[in-house]
């Protein structure tokens, strides 16, 4: 949503697992099939940032990515993280998914980071302290025209696709509305195969 409002590329690390597992086994690295923890991605990140873009997922650690004022870092408690892995998975032993939040909070600790608690806080809510957090910098970052607003969504709606035929996934994704009006917030699922059928553009119901 931060993204989308302000008119970045947004870079999901777990959308680029397979393209990352390929590259590190063509380089060598990397058994496929290993898993994609069984290789140090960093690299491969940085290498693909070139716009302006909001990168996340549980790859991107402090270490990495530094503890300054242009990383945030999202927290819930680990009872929180629990809980709602629970309510995704109901009655499953989450105790061994929850590395990715264990790993970084314990890189946390003892630095000077911005961490913002999401325990109980809305989406919007969480949107609003990212959004004061990062005045200066949107401040200072001119807002794109629509076409480039529109071509940054499709380029983190395309790598789904990517990843979901690497995958051969034929269950829904979820897309971001490619409508580029800072104020949508819609998503749209479609099968692999109804993609097809939605080109050019990925639009809301609402925008046809």
């Amino acid at each position: 949503m931060f993204a989308r409002k302000h008119g970045y590329v947004w870079y999901s690390v777990d959308a680029h697992t397979f393209d990352h597992e390929q590259r590190a086994a063509a380089a060598g690295l990397h058994e496929l099939g290993a898993g994609p923890g069984a290789f140090d991605r960093g690299p491969m990140i940085l290498e693909d940032i070139h716009a302006p873009t909001i990168v996340e997922g549980a790859f991107v650690t402090p270490t990495m990515a530094g503890t300054g004022p242009n990383a945030v870092w999202l927290m819930p408690s680990k009872p929180e993280q629990l809980a709602r892995l629970h309510e995704r998975n109901p009655g499953a032993n989450h105790e061994g998914l929850i590395w990715g939040w264990q790993l970084i909070n314990d890189q946390l600790a003892g630095t000077t980071a911005t961490v913002i608690n999401v325990d109980n806080q809305t989406i919007p809510q969480t949107l609003n302290a990212l959004e004061q957090h990062f005045a200066p910098l949107l401040t200072a970052h001119p807002t794109p025209d629509t076409p480039t607003r529109q071509s940054f969504i499709r380029t983190s709606n395309n790598q789904l696709v990517v990843q979901a035929h690497a995958r051969n996934r034929t269950t829904p994704i979820t897309f971001d509305c490619e409508c580029a009006d800072p104020t949508c917030t819609d998503v749209v699922e479609l099968t692999p195969t109804a993609l097809s059928q939605a080109r050019p553009a990925i639009l809301s119901p609402r925008h046809t």
